[in-house]
């Protein structure tokens, strides 16, 4: 049965898609079976797959919307979902079928707005199943800016969890964007902070089971 991490955020271009696709890259190098369902209508992820030459992401299946029934029947170790931003009944669906949901948000009132109605609607649901925990990953980031300490302080007094690891602003995530391939071998510092979140992650995730 696959573990669902489903990346979610209201606010379009806050980096669901390289986050799901280079941490799609790092599940696979560790050993792991991968597939990818993309919600978005631009099928960024999607195109991104289908189109690579590298080695890691050629082995990351791709899953149709119309061939799902229920995420978890998938028959791979892990499905990661890329949403599209805004909050659709079909997004909703695979929310609560999801071992762990990601938010990307950049450091910005609309991405954090954004963050927020994924907190808001899951809160505020009916349904009688477990929900999901939700990891608020700060992406796109200058560590040594102090809004970045001032923003994250903000989440936690909130009650959002907060991933340890943040997402550094580089040029090699746009650059393997357009090359259609990860950043893992292309650069050191940007795979090892996805190594790191996937690890948190995979850690999140082990601790509901």
């Amino acid at each position: 049965m696959a573990k669902v991490v489903t990346f979610a955020n209201v606010k379009g271009g806050s980096g669901k898609s390289t986050l799901c696709i280079n941490m799609a890259a790092i599940l696979i190098r560790a050993g792991y079976s991968v597939a990818i369902l993309d919600l978005d209508q631009q099928k960024c992820s999607q195109d991104w797959i289908t189109g690579t030459k590298d080695k890691l992401l050629s082995r990351v299946e791709i899953i149709e919307p119309a061939e799902l029934k229920a995420a978890e029947d998938v028959e791979v170790d892990f499905l990661l979902i890329d949403t599209q931003g805004s909050l659709t009944k079909e997004m909703a669906q695979f929310l609560f079928q999801s071992s762990l949901i990601i938010t990307p948000c950049r450091v910005s009132r609309d991405d954090i707005v954004g963050q927020g109605w994924i907190e808001v609607f899951l809160k505020q649901s009916n349904q009688n199943s477990k929900k999901a925990p939700i990891l608020t990953v700060l992406n796109g980031v200058n560590k040594r800016s102090s809004i970045l300490s001032h923003v994250i302080e903000q989440l936690k007094e909130d009650g959002v969890q907060v991933a340890e690891t943040c997402i550094s602003q580089r040029v090699c995530f746009a650059e393997t964007n357009v090359n259609k391939v990860s950043v893992i071998g292309y650069n050191k510092q940007a795979t090892e902070e996805i190594v790191d979140l996937t690890n948190e992650a995979l850690n999140l995730i082990k601790s509901e089971t």
